[in-house]
């Protein structure tokens, strides 16, 4: 697991950037900035809980057996869609102050970011 917590970091960390890159990269183009740069900082943050909770269950199904493994990871995934559904529809409602298509943004980073740094991770391996 030790490696999974190094990604793990990783991938918060690189969340983060991209948050910082979207945010001022689009700020200036949008006419409400401050709910533009909220809705990302809500997405990565959503994103970045969702990753250290899915580090956690991984660790968790790791140790129990593979029956209950499979349903632990079910109810887990359910969990996290419907937190990550509940942003986003949160964010509609908050919409003043929230840009909801940032806040989707944020939380999709997260998704794209893994294989990636999958990618550059087996590229040091090579090296070494």
């Amino acid at each position: 697991m030790e490696t999974a917590k190094i990604s793990l970091w990783e991938v918060i960390i690189g969340i983060w950037i991209l948050a910082i890159v979207v945010i001022l990269g689009g700020i200036f183009f949008v006419p409400e900035p401050l709910s533009y740069a909220l809705g990302e900082i809500a997405g990565s943050i959503t994103a970045s809980g969702l990753m250290v909770h899915l580090y956690r269950s991984i660790d968790i199904e790791l140790d129990l057996p593979e029956k209950k493994a499979v349903s632990h990871s079910k109810a887990m995934g359910l969990v996290r869609s419907t937190i990550e559904i509940g942003v986003l529809v949160g964010s509609f409602f908050l919409s003043k102050w929230v840009m909801p298509y940032t806040v989707l943004a944020g939380r999709k980073a997260a998704a794209l970011m893994v294989p990636w740094m999958e990618k550059i991770r087996l590229r040091k391996k090579k090296l070494l």
